[in-house]
């Protein structure tokens, strides 16, 4: 478990304000789907609002996962992220849509994003994410040739 004596007491308590942003938006889903966004306070939209774009942010492309997504993996260090969530806590990206803020690196990718309208990932190639075919035939043909007797 994490614990201020083993990550460190800025990283704990910036964990500790997430898992409440989360916590309370977790609660309010339900009021949310029974009398819609619009019912809410405006204090309780912002804690949905900040909750919403640290979800979309923790969902950073994985090098493990470029098959399935077409997207680049991409190593963001601890301190990118946290400074990322840092930065969607104090709403310095309250104005950017939800989907800036999805399957990017870094939090300055949003902005990058925002700013050419295009995700600041390259897709796959083709060629990349096709799997190898194996050998041709007629290969196969003259390897099985070479070692009749």
């Amino acid at each position: 478990m994490a614990t201020p004596g083993i990550v460190g007491e800025a990283h704990y308590r910036l964990a500790q304000e997430i898992r409440r942003t989360l916590a309370q938006y977790s609660e309010l889903k339900d009021i949310i789907a029974m009398l819609g966004l619009e019912q809410l306070s405006p204090e309780d939209r912002k804690i949905v609002a900040r909750a919403r774009r640290l979800e979309r942010f923790l969902t950073q492309p994985f090098f493990t996962t470029e098959q399935f997504t077409g997207l680049e993996g991409k190593l963001v260090s601890l301190e990118d992220a946290l400074d990322g969530c840092d930065r969607i806590l104090r709403d310095e990206y309250k104005d950017y849509p939800e989907s800036a803020l999805y399957m990017i690196g870094t939090i300055d990718d949003a902005r990058r994003k925002v700013k050419t309208g295009k995700p600041v990932m390259k897709a796959r190639s083709e060629t990349q994410a096709k799997p190898d075919p194996g050998p041709k035939p007629e290969a196969e043909h003259a390897a099985a040739d070479t070692h009749e007797s």
